[in-house]
């Protein structure tokens, strides 16, 4: 698994989760909601919002097998934690922690974890680096930028991008909001002649 902070008993490490994990869900609707339906005025997609559409997909699966990883290792920390309190984990051999029946718990997180890993970098790989064709998809792409930089290592940077991408969000939202106004609001050039 990956870097895991201390937690104070020898041995035992949580993984290095921070609020991260909680906005994650929040950040695929912060990027999703930020352009309401009939906000782009166009009536057929074009190829540019075709691509940043699936750019957008892409950042969304990636988010959630992230959220999903966040969510096993809380488990399997929370799980060894209590193993350690409960039944000495750390001073069992190898073969008496096996019979425990919560080793297989264990073993099962570890292999979904194995199996999410493989996941996360493949999908990583799919994100497109550039060519974001409006502000969804940067969004989008800083939401997955926000969870790759621990905040714990570099709190400059991960407030850098998480404002940045706060920043954007608002901007889309604006945007889409004073193209619905003016769709909504009669034109005067459109008024019958008198």
């Amino acid at each position: 698994m990956g870097p895991r902070r201390k937690t104070g008993v020898e041995k035992v490490r949580l993984p290095g989760l921070s609020r991260r994990a909680v906005i994650a869900g929040t950040s695929v609707a912060a990027f999703g909601a930020a352009k309401p339906a009939g906000a782009t005025g166009a009536d057929r997609p074009t190829a540019a919002m075709v691509a940043s559409d699936e750019g957008i997909r892409r950042c969304a699966s990636w988010l959630a097998i992230d959220a999903k990883i966040a969510r096993l290792q809380t488990r399997w920390a929370k799980l060894e934690g209590w193993l350690v309190r409960e039944h000495r984990w750390l001073k069992l051999s190898p073969a008496e922690q096996q019979a425990l029946p919560w080793a297989k718990e264990l073993r099962d997180i570890d292999g979904c974890l194995d199996l999410l890993f493989e996941q996360r970098e493949a999908a990583l790989k799919s994100i497109p680096s550039s060519g974001s064709a409006d502000l969804e998809s940067v969004i989008a792409t800083l939401a997955v930028v926000e969870r790759l930089i621990w905040r714990e290592e570099h709190p400059d940077v991960h407030a850098l991008i998480t404002g940045a991408r706060r920043d954007l969000t608002a901007m889309s939202r604006r945007h889409s909001l004073s193209c619905m106004e003016s769709a909504q609001s009669p034109n005067v050039y459109d008024a019958p002649p008198a």
